[in-house]
């Protein structure tokens, strides 16, 4: 939405829920799934300290960079269950579910470069 989009659904929506979004849309109407307005009301709510730490940011860089759970603990000398611990807190201030969605959430606004680029983790 913040791309500017009009409107998104989900892939489960029927066909008849999607013909008439796609009129109200042409109409210029925005239309939202219920559970996309949800998130994003969640979102509005949500606490405004929600900063990555350092961590969080150098296992997401190593992610951006295609690491594997298991090769990001290896470079930074720590378990693979301390990785995905810092990946699950670094999904909920991102508000994110998944790895794709974390890395571009944290690239679109400067945390992180972009995939390639050189981070903090790269220099250790």
């Amino acid at each position: 939405m913040e791309a500017g989009a009009t409107g998104y659904l989900l892939t489960d929506t029927p066909r008849a829920d999607l013909v008439q979004a796609l009129r109200a849309a042409a109409r210029g109407a925005t239309v939202l799934a219920p559970l996309v307005a949800a998130k994003l009301l969640g979102r509005s709510r949500a606490p405004a300290n929600r900063e990555l730490t350092p961590r969080e940011l150098e296992v997401l860089a190593l992610v951006a960079n295609g690491k594997t759970n298991s090769e990001v603990g290896q470079a930074l000398f720590i378990g693979e269950a301390p990785v995905k611990t810092h990946l699950l807190h670094a999904f909920a201030k991102l508000d994110v579910d998944d790895r794709i969605a974390a890395v571009t959430s944290a690239i679109a606004p400067g945390l992180l470069p972009s995939p390639g680029g050189r981070s903090r983790a790269s220099h250790q």
